[in-house]
């Protein structure tokens, strides 16, 4: 049975550091001409997701820390 709570633990840990990873720290809105045209979402995990308005131009999703991104 204690194997099963460590388990149990070790999951619960990792749910909460992933949740604390989906955290927003800062968005950073740039407006041209009353429009948004570049929107970027920082999270706490490093992961900095940039979106464009003009949907020609792809989603960036890089991370700030060097590690890969998934």
């Amino acid at each position: 049975m204690t194997q099963h709570d460590e388990a149990v633990e070790k999951q619960r840990e990792f749910l909460e550091m992933e949740k604390k990873a989906k955290a927003i720290v800062a968005i950073d809105t740039r407006f041209k001409d009353g429009l948004w045209y570049k929107q970027t979402v920082d999270y706490a995990d490093g992961r900095s997701v940039t979106e464009y308005r003009d949907k020609r131009r792809a989603t960036i999703e890089e991370n700030r820390y060097g590690e890969d991104v998934e």
